[in-house]
C-alpha cells in the first residue's frame, strides 16, 4: 500500500474511532444532580469534544481530496459536524438522564468551527514553513553557472 494511501486510511480510522468515542460518552446515563451543577462546563465539554472532531475531519478530508478550496472544505466539515451533533443530541433522548438541548448542539457546531479553523491554520503554517525552508535551501545551493570554489 502506498504511504499516502496508508496515511489517508489512518486519518479516516481516527475519525470513525472519534465518532465512536462521542457516541460512547453520550451513552453514559447521568443523574439529575449533574444537570444542575455542570451546565456551563457541559457546553465547554461539547465545544472541546467537537473541536477535536472538526480537526480530525478536516485533516481526513485534506488527506483525501488535496485540491479542495478551503471554504468548500469548511462548509462540508461544518455540515457534517452539525449533522453528527444533531444525531448525537437525538440519540441522547434514548439514554436515561440525558436530554436533547439546542445549546448543546450550538456548542457542538461551534466546536467543529474551532477545530476546522485550527486544522486550517496549522496547515497554512506548515505550508509556509515548508516553503520558507525550500527557499532557504535554494539560497544555500550554489548556482551551476557560478564557478565553484575549488576551481572546477
Amino acid at each position: 500500500m502506498k504511504r499516502s494511501t496508508e496515511l489517508t486510511l489512518r486519518t479516516w480510522i481516527l475519525v470513525v474511532a472519534y465518532l465512536a468515542l462521542i457516541f460512547g460518552v453520550s451513552s453514559i446515563p447521568q443523574s439529575p444532580l449533574s444537570h444542575t451543577c455542570l451546565k456551563v462546563s457541559d457546553k465547554l465539554a461539547h465545544l472541546a469534544e467537537y473541536a477535536g472532531f472538526g480537526l480530525l475531519l478536516t485533516v481526513a478530508f485534506r488527506s483525501t481530496i488535496r485540491r479542495i478550496p478551503r471554504w468548500v472544505l469548511m462548509v462540508v466539515v461544518v455540515l457534517i459536524g452539525a449533522a453528527v451533533g444533531a444525531l448525537d443530541e437525538t440519540y441522547q433522548l434514548t439514554v436515561p438522564g440525558r436530554e436533547r438541548e439546542l445549546l448543546d448542539w450550538v456548542a457542538d457546531v461551534t466546536g467543529v468551527l474551532v477545530g476546522t479553523g485550527v486544522a486550517m491554520a496549522l496547515s497554512s503554517w506548515m505550508t509556509s514553513r515548508a516553503a520558507a525552508a525550500g527557499t532557504a535551501a535554494e539560497r544555500r545551493r550554489p548556482d551551476a553557472s557560478e564557478p565553484r570554489q575549488d576551481g572546477r
